[in-house]
């Protein structure tokens, strides 16, 4: 049974098939660096025109576990601080993996929380089992940059 569920997370499916994952507004920016590792924080701070790299943003909490648990997320290119997540909504901004091309990549939540359940469209269930759980997602292409 276990083989069967993860040959279906890592079979080619079609990209209609895979959630989507919101990107964040210029205006947004600002109020979501704090989430993001050193690294992107450096690279939105110096980057004023929003050319170099879109950043997504996922909403995560642990309805009905008060408790939550510690997880980070990951993208082929991304790893996110550790976030203690709970029942309270949080967002979380993620820096786009194909920033030029948009496409599909993973994005794996490590940790542990039970009954995660990370918001893309549609919302994903992503209950670290044995530390790890991976879904494809759809990145959009970067807007045009500002003049």
């Amino acid at each position: 049974m276990l083989g069967a569920v993860g040959g279906w997370f890592l079979s080619p499916r079609e990209a209609s098939d895979a959630p989507v994952v919101a990107m964040l507004s210029p205006e947004q920016l600002p109020d979501a660096i704090a989430s993001l590792n050193a690294g992107a924080q450096a690279t939105a701070r110096s980057d004023q025109r929003e050319c170099r790299v879109p950043f997504g943003f996922i909403t995560v909490a642990t309805p009905g576990n008060p408790a939550g648990g510690m997880v980070s997320f990951r993208t082929s290119k991304y790893q996110s601080p550790v976030f203690h997540v709970t029942d309270t909504p949080q967002r979380i901004a993620i820096p786009s993996p194909l920033p030029e091309t948009g496409g599909v990549d993973l994005l794996s939540a490590d940790g542990d929380a039970k009954g995660l359940v990370v918001s893309l469209y549609p919302t994903a269930r992503m209950e670290p089992v044995n530390g790890s759980t991976t879904v494809k997602v759809i990145w959009r292409p970067r807007p045009p940059c500002k003049s």
